[in-house]
C-alpha cells in the first residue's frame, strides 16, 4: 500500500528543523570541527535505509561509505583564520549536539522520502514531488512567519531580491526534480556518492575560474578517496544467497 499523502509533511518538516540546527551549530562551532561532524550524515543516511527500507550493504560498501566521509571532508576542508565565536565549553555542546541532530534528521528525512517515492500506491513520482513542494512551501512559511514576521511587515517577502537568486531558486528547484528521480530510481545512498562527485567538480570549476581556491595535496587525497570509494561500492555489493 502507498503512503499517504499527508505524510509528505515528515521530510519537509524534518528539513526545516534540519536547517535551524545547521544555523545553530553553526554561531557555536568553528568552521573545522561543523565540515568534518556534518559528514556523519553520509553514515546516517545508510544507517536509515537499513532499518526503514531493509537495505542490505556489505562489508566493503560499509568501508567505502566511511572512505567516502572522510574524502569529502578533505574535499571541503579549506584554510582560514580561527572565527572568534566567543564559545565556551557549554555553547561548543550544544554546537555538537545540533549538528549531530542535524545529521540524523538529514538521514531519515532522506530515506523516508525514498520510501514515500517507492510505495506511491499508484503516483508518479511527479505527484510525489509536488506534494512535497507543497508542504515544505507551508512549513517554511510558518517558520517563516513566526522569525522573521517584524522584517516581513516591514520590507515585504521578496526584499532585494536580484535575477541571481532567482536563478539560484530555479537551479535548486530543477536539482530537487532530479533528486526526485534519482531516489525513485536508485537510492539515498548512490545519491550520497553522486553529491560527493558534484562536490568535487564543483571545487575543480572553483580551482580554474576563482584564484583563491587552489588544488592542494589534500584536495587531491581527497578527490582520490572518493573515486576510490565510489569504486568499491559499486564493485562489491551484498552478495545474494543461492536459491
Amino acid at each position: 500500500s502507498g503512503i499517504n499523502a499527508e505524510y509528505g509533511g515528515v521530510p519537509a518538516l524534518l528539513y526545516v528543523i534540519q536547517n535551524q540546527l545547521l544555523f545553530i551549530s553553526l554561531a557555536n562551532l568553528d568552521p573545522a570541527t561543523y565540515q568534518i561532524t556534518y559528514q556523519l550524515k553520509i553514515l546516517t543516511t545508510a544507517v536509515f535505509s537499513i532499518v526503514l527500507l531493509n537495505k542490505s550493504i556489505s562489508k566493503t560498501q560499509w568501508l567505502s561509505l566511511a572512505i567516502l566521509t572522510v574524502g569529502v571532508i578533505l574535499v571541503q576542508w579549506r584554510d582560514s583564520t580561527t572565527r572568534d565565536t566567543g564559545n565556551t565549553t557549554e555553547s561548543s555542546v550544544t554546537g555538537l549536539v545540533c549538528i549531530l541532530l542535524a545529521c540524523l534528521t538529514s538521514g531519515f528525512a532522506g530515506v523516508f522520502f525514498e520510501m514515500m517515492l517507492k510505495n506511491t500506491g499508484g503516483q508518479s513520482v511527479w505527484i510525489r514531488n509536488t506534494q512535497l513542494a507543497l508542504c515544505s512551501c507551508l512549513v517554511g512559511a510558518v517558520n517563516l512567519l513566526l522569525t522573521e514576521r517584524n522584517f516581513i511587515v516591514t520590507n515585504g517577502p521578496f526584499y532585494d531580491f536580484q535575477p541571481v537568486v532567482y536563478a539560484v531558486i530555479l537551479s535548486q528547484a530543477y536539482g530537487g526534480l532530479l533528486i526526485g528521480l534519482v531516489v525513485k530510481y536508485a537510492d539515498n545512498i548512490l545519491k550520497v556518492f553522486a553529491t560527493s562527485i558534484s562536490i568535487i567538480l564543483s571545487s575543480l570549476i572553483g580551482i580554474f575560474y576563482f584564484a583563491e581556491l587552489t588544488f592542494t595535496m589534500r584536495f587531491g587525497l581527497g578527490l582520490t578517496l572518493v573515486l576510490t570509494s565510489t569504486v568499491l561500492y559499486s564493485t562489491y555489493p551484498v552478495k545474494k544467497k543461492a536459491e
